[in-house]
């Protein structure tokens, strides 16, 4: 097997980095979604397959540097995702307070219209799927998505 690009998106639902070189472990590929925004009102973990609330996490962009992720955001700032004033800033920016976790907890969760739904009624379709807890879809300090690899 060949395998021609590899990209890692270190904050899920904002756009990642091409990676070049890496090592994969147990858990993948290093700081692939190893942080996630959430709703401090709701517990929701965004995601931009809900585009209704979170379709502007993919104007983001987040990279790993050296130890750290660095988020820029679409404004023009850049912080490393562990200064304190990053929840604060894409609070502000998302118009929802927010924070970044790197670890999931049991009340967390995620919404996810029906993609034929966003199809239809485009963005602005509401959620009538079933959320899914983050507690079973992400093994701990695994990816926030669900595996793409077995």
């Amino acid at each position: 097997m060949r395998i021609g690009t590899m990209w890692r998106y270190p904050v899920k639902s904002m756009l990642g980095e091409r990676v070049d070189r890496t090592r994969l472990n147990t858990a993948g590929l290093p700081f692939d979604r190893t942080l996630a925004v959430v709703d401090d009102a709701t517990d929701v973990v965004a995601s931009a397959k809900n585009p209704r609330l979170w379709r502007d996490l993919l104007k983001y962009s987040s990279r790993v540097d050296g130890h750290a992720v660095r988020i820029t955001s679409p404004s023009g700032w850049a912080r490393n995702a562990d200064e304190p004033d990053v929840g604060a800033l894409l609070s502000g920016e998302l118009g929802r307070p927010v924070r970044l976790c790197t670890e999931r907890h049991a009340g967390a969760f995620v919404e996810r219209p029906d993609p034929e739904d966003v199809l239809t009624h485009g963005v602005d379709a509401p959620s009538r799927r079933p959320t899914w807890r983050s507690a079973r879809a992400r093994p701990a300090r695994r990816s926030w998505t669900t595996r793409r690899f077995t």
